[in-house]
């Protein structure tokens, strides 16, 4: 689809984390625009979450409402049963009001009301996001029940993956991720995307992209023996707790290659994808020598997926500020440096750029 002013949602925010919002979703771009600035006439959809008491913000609003174009939108975000609020927006020219703060959620939900309204029916990444996390749930399930992983279904969800990214781009994919799963889920499914992504990008073989995007469903499949208190504790892990996470590699490439159907490239990433080129990862301290290919993107993708994705304990990084953090890495010895630079081309090329939160990255990785 064209893009033009009514498939673009802007956003009015006068917070300090812009990033947290998609830069694509469902077929609309998101744009964030500057609260400082005066806000532009032939703007169609407009979301609003700044202080409404405030003189200058509502001088911005005041003039955007006397030159807006006939037919924009604005959806207000305001204080819960904050009357004077409401009276504010509802002054400056609100369509609806939503609850404080604004989220990626409610933004995902008002371009769905965008798409009805203009007849769009076309293709987003909401279905293959889906059957991937279907087919993980899958897994999983067969896994507490002791019985073999579906891998055709594994198979299929990794092959619709790849047939969403190569029409869609990443962006829309990170994107739909971040607002419709929480948790394991939204990071098995960033690192699934990104690694997809990163093989279609760099001109891998269509059988090197399904193992890539086969092993990044599978590559956290061993944390299902793990309890949700250490999985989802908001804060940093113990001693003890760390090395309860650090089981999963192993765990989940034991009873993997139980099946015997389990690709060895597979295999070999689900079980290695925490080692690092110098020899300081985890489960087995490999070298360099001793990590192929594959391997080695699906540990740069995991890292980019844990640096993008919200945690309790930290907002998502934007794409230039993982990346920094990747090259930092590759400069230390401990990933390959190449790839960083070939992730970089691509999120250079896909993803537009974001506001680079301060919060430092947690130094264990799970």
């Amino acid at each position: 689809m064209t893009e033009h002013q009514n498939n673009i949602i802007h956003i009015l925010y006068d917070g300090e984390s812009p990033g947290r919002f998609p830069t694509a979703l469902m077929g609309f771009a998101v744009r964030i625009l500057d609260p400082k600035k005066p806000i532009p006439a032939d703007i169609m959809l407009l979301m609003v979450d700044v202080d409404l008491r405030d003189p200058d913000m509502i001088s911005r609003l005041q003039a955007f409402r006397k030159v807006s174009q006939r037919g924009a939108e604005q959806i207000f975000a305001i204080g819960k049963n904050d009357l004077q609020d409401e009276l504010q927006a509802t002054a400056l020219g609100a369509r609806k009001t939503i609850i404080k703060p604004l989220t990626e959620k409610a933004v995902a939900q008002y371009i769905l009301e965008c798409r009805e309204t203009l007849g769009i029916h076309g293709e987003t990444a909401v279905k293959s996001v889906q059957g991937g996390a279907d087919a993980i749930q899958n897994s999983l399930d067969r896994l507490q029940d002791g019985l073999p992983v579906d891998i055709d279904k594994i198979a299929e969800a990794g092959s619709n993956i790849a047939t969403s990214i190569a029409d869609l781009g990443i962006a829309e994919w990170l994107s739909t991720v971040r607002v419709y799963h929480q948790s394991t889920f939204q990071h098995i499914l960033l690192v699934t995307g990104i690694a997809c992504a990163f093989g279609q990008h760099t001109g891998m073989s269509k059988a090197d992209i399904a193992k890539l995007t086969q092993a990044g469903l599978l590559h956290d499949i061993g944390k299902v023996w793990i309890s949700d208190a250490i999985l989802d504790k908001p804060g940093k892990l113990s001693d003890e707790e760390f090395t309860i996470i650090k089981r999963h590699p192993v765990d989940g490439f034991n009873k993997l290659m139980e099946q015997g159907n389990v690709s060895p490239d597979i295999l070999h990433g689900v079980k290695h994808h925490h080692e690092y080129l110098d020899g300081s990862g985890y489960p087995d301290g490999l070298m360099a020598q001793d990590i192929p290919d594959l391997t080695r993107i699906l540990t740069i993708c995991d890292i980019m997926g844990a640096l993008l994705e919200e945690r309790s304990y930290k907002p998502p990084f934007s794409a230039e500020k993982s990346i920094s953090i990747l090259k930092g890495m590759g400069k230390e010895g401990k990933i390959e440096l190449a790839l960083v630079l070939a992730l970089e081309s691509m999120m250079k090329h896909q993803v537009p750029k974001a506001h680079v939160p301060s919060t430092p990255p947690q130094s264990q990785s799970a």
